[in-house]
């Protein structure tokens, strides 16, 4: 876009062609049409180059820094369960008797088989649901919907966790499913779509960076964490009591998602207050 062009790329005369391309479009002119060359007495500028201490200008503004927070912390969140249950799907897919006996290779073809399933029913759905709902209900609002039926969900799978299983595994299937069901139709899917709208030109892959980063964070403390206390008590025995602290997590994202703006509908200008300025 022009924008990006004159911001980041600093190309000037590449970026008046591509506002003359644009604004040419409403009189059906091609492309062609303005990628001559600019006349000499074209005023040259040069554009600055976004440097840290523009970024920390930027971001020492409460109202700049706080979705920047909620971004990276929301992100982070999310990871800590949606990688601490998918990494160790195998657990829970045992749990439910999908592990079966044999050979590791009959052991593998059945985990796979309960993957399948599981997303099928769960990871698919959620994901198109959120196409052809984003721009309806909007990012922050499937955000808010999916962290709080994820808090829901885990609570009752972690403070029940044997309970269901012992009386009803179907229900603890349909459990599993609307979780993955609501980590798609939720923040899996906005965590990474709001950090690319949310900022400015100038510092937007830096900060999707950051929050990306955060989330990998959350990765890495999830895996240590459920690979270190998964067998405290026994084999697989404190599962019940992850479950919970996903939980937990999933209450932070809530919290934090009253930071993150709300992108639909609104330009980039909008968004990072350039209209103000």
């Amino acid at each position: 876009t022009p924008r990006y062009t004159l911001d980041v790329e600093q190309n000037v005369h590449r970026a008046a062609r591509d506002v003359r391309a644009t604004i040419g479009a409403a009189g059906h002119k091609t492309i062609d049409d303005v990628h001559e060359p600019l006349h000499s007495d074209h005023v040259q500028v040069k554009a600055q180059k976004p440097t840290r201490t523009e970024f920390y200008h930027y971001f020492k503004q409460w109202k700049h820094f706080r979705v920047l927070m909620g971004t990276s912390v929301t992100w982070f969140a999310l990871d800590v369960a949606f990688y601490g249950v998918n990494l160790n799907s195998s657990i829970i897919l045992t749990a439910i008797g999908f592990s079966g006996s044999g050979t590791p290779y009959h052991a593998l073809i059945r985990i796979s088989a309960g993957n399948i399933i599981l997303n099928l029913l769960g990871t698919l759905p959620g994901y198109w649901v959120t196409v052809f709902t984003i721009d309806r209900l909007g990012r922050r609002t499937i955000q808010f919907i999916g962290f709080t039926m994820l808090l829901i969900l885990f609570c009752i799978l972690g403070f029940a966790y044997h309970q269901i299983l012992d009386k009803s595994v179907a229900a603890f299937i349909v459990l599993i499913t609307l979780a993955q069901f609501f980590q798609n139709f939720g923040p899996n899917t906005t965590t990474f779509i709001i950090p690319s709208e949310a900022f400015p030109t100038r510092f937007r892959s830096t900060c999707h960076g950051i929050s990306a980063a955060s989330g990998k964070v959350g990765a890495v403390v999830a895996q240590l964490g459920f690979f270190h206390l998964k067998d405290r008590g026994g084999k697989n025995a404190f599962i019940p009591q992850l479950i919970q602290i996903f939980a937990l997590f999933m209450l932070i994202g809530l919290v934090f998602t009253w930071f993150v703006p709300e992108t639909k509908g609104k330009t980039l200008e909008e968004l990072s207050d350039e209209l103000d300025d």
